[in-house]
């Protein structure tokens, strides 16, 4: 019953979707893909918006993070943002609130008095920002490069899919060598390797006598060694995932790959991959089984498979707890919103935070978040000795943690899971506040409490990565009812309006205007990404689930039935 417990645990996390139904958890987080990627190539609207420049290019190291941002309490953790433009303006009040606890379901009411038929013309797609993000083009591969990729694949058996993979690394990292510059971590090359990682993979490919990581062959053949002693083939995107720690940058490779493996079979065919996820089932000795407080002991698993630590980081994390606060027993409130059970310091937690349970937050003292960031931070030091270290410089602490780490190993049952490349472990866009105009305090208190879906709040953060949204109405803002007597999917927290777009108002209704090129872009979403709500002031799908209404002239309404 526990394995199935952690194996939901870390579904759960890897999808970031907590308070979503078994169904929606299965579809969902494939849609956001879909959507973010889908919509994120440049699209002409009238507010002529700019899009949003590229990721930087990542740092392999042994293996290391990605370029940190720094975090705060409350901030989320996901790929990285888009430059943040100016704040909209404008914002429409709608309703008032209403707190009553027994709701009945209900949706709103398909009257189309004074509806408008739907626009005939096609129209560009609303540009929300790539992620993961694809050109597709052939063109982008330098010819002369593309035998040097399949031999390194074949020197180091990385498969069919890795001539693809190889190709996609080094548009991502160098495009194709065009960008040689030192990164700000010191990674460099090519490929972009640490000095400490070059120094155990690199190759003298070309037999010149030197492993040079500005040769293309010495550093595309060290890249196939280095995702080959990673995995490959047997698990593509664990090795993807191990030369940069970030799910963004795998969704990224695979995206290049899937199409460079579509070259006319100059880089192999098109492939579909089943990588392995570990999970992680462990119970202490017996000393500690009632000792050690059950949600501890999930986030310990959870977090040394996440981050490839394994059993012995299950009870090296334990131990840390135990010795830091007792479990979080030995620790006043404060001392936990501060420090975390783990007793992380201030500068731990602002380059190396993690949203462990992935509720959208960042909190010190949530057991899932304090575990997962210490996690990374070993992880990024290369091993467990190291990690402890930079945790706290004293060669006595590591031994303790260690020497008490043994006390409380037990036993544990290691499995794995396929996880499809469909179901990348994709962190929903962050929102971006500076993007985002809300009309009254009630709106950030719902989004502050969990109050609001999170189908919702993912729209909001796609939507707010690269254009300004005004939000009128969430959920304590909006009167229970719709005007036919209905419950309103206001209420269940699984609807928004929106009044403005770019700082235009969505009384606007002209074909061209950004609020309409937003509804058209919601209801072409997949299912179950598409609103099964979605209502303007005309019909913005024609046969689709899309309605218009005459009171609706004024905002957008998106919502979802359940």
């Amino acid at each position: 019953m526990r394995r199935l417990t952690r194996l939901a645990s870390l579904l759960r996390a890897g999808l970031a979707l907590a308070g979503v139904n078994r169904v929606q958890r299965a579809f969902w987080p494939a849609a956001l893909f879909v959507l973010i990627g889908t919509l994120g190539a440049a699209a002409a609207s009238a507010s002529e918006s700019t899009a949003p420049e590229a990721p930087a290019a990542s740092q392999t190291e042994a293996p290391a993070p990605a370029a940190s941002v720094p975090v705060i309490q409350g901030d989320t953790i996901a790929p990285p943002p888009a430059p943040a433009s100016s704040k909209g303006s404008g914002g429409i009040g709608a309703g008032q609130p209403d707190t009553d606890p027994t709701p009945k379901p209900n949706v709103e009411s398909r009257g189309e008095t004074g509806a408008v038929p739907a626009p005939a013309e096609s129209f560009a797609p609303f540009a929300l920002p790539p992620l993961p993000s694809s050109t597709c083009a052939p063109v982008g591969i330098p010819p002369i490069l593309i035998p040097i990729y399949q031999r390194a694949s074949d020197a180091y058996d990385l498969g069919p899919q890795g001539p693809s993979v190889l190709a996609a690394i080094n548009s991502i990292e160098t495009a194709f060598g065009t960008n040689l510059n030192i990164s700000s971590a010191g990674a460099e090359g090519w490929m972009q390797f640490m000095p400490e990682t070059w120094a155990g993979y690199g190759v003298d490919a070309n037999g010149d006598g030197v492993k040079d990581p500005y040769n293309p062959e010495d550093a595309i053949f060290a890249a196939a060694s280095y995702l080959s002693a990673s995995g490959m083939p047997e698990d593509t995107y664990g090795a993807i995932y191990s030369y940069n720690h970030a799910d963004w940058y795998v969704a990224d490779v695979l995206s290049n790959a899937e199409c460079y493996g579509q070259l006319g079979g100059a880089l192999g065919s098109a492939f579909n991959l089943l990588p392995k996820l570990q999970v992680l089932s462990c119970n202490p000795t017996k000393l500690w089984r009632k000792r050690m407080p059950v949600e501890y002991l999930d986030a310990f698993e959870t977090a040394a498979a996440r981050y490839g630590q394994g059993e012995r980081g299950v009870w090296a994390l334990a131990a840390v707890a135990r010795l830091e606060s007792n479990f979080g027993r030995g620790m006043t409130k404060a001392e936990l919103e501060d420090r975390g059970p783990l007793g992380l310091e201030g500068y731990e937690w602002h380059h190396y935070a993690v949203d462990g349970d992935a509720d959208g937050r960042i909190r010190h003292a949530d057991p899932d978040d304090s575990a997962a960031t210490l996690a990374r931070i070993i992880w990024s030091r290369g091993g467990l000795r190291a990690g402890l270290f930079t945790h706290n410089q004293a060669g006595w602490y590591v031994e303790a943690v260690l020497n008490e780490s043994e006390q409380l190993e037990g036993q544990c049952k290691v499995s794995t899971v396929e996880w499809t490349v469909s179901l990348p472990n994709v962190v929903i866009a962050p929102i971006d506040w500076d993007n985002l105009t809300l009309s009254n305090p009630l709106e950030k208190h719902d989004l502050d409490t969990g109050a609001i879906d999170p189908r919702i709040v993912g729209l909001i953060g796609a939507m707010t990565q690269s254009h300004q949204i005004t939000i009128s109405s969430l959920r304590s803002d909006h009167s229970k009812y719709t005007v036919e007597g209905g419950v309103s999917n206001h209420f269940y927290g699984r609807a928004m309006d929106i009044s403005a777009v770019d700082g235009v108002s969505c009384t606007d209704t002209s074909v061209t205007a950004p609020c309409a090129e937003l509804g058209r872009t919601l209801a072409s979403l997949p299912t179950p990404a598409m609103p099964t709500e979605l209502i303007y002031c005309f019909d913005l799908d024609g046969v689709g689930p899309a309605f218009a209404r005459a009171d609706h002239c004024d905002h957008i309404h998106a919502g979802y039935d359940d």
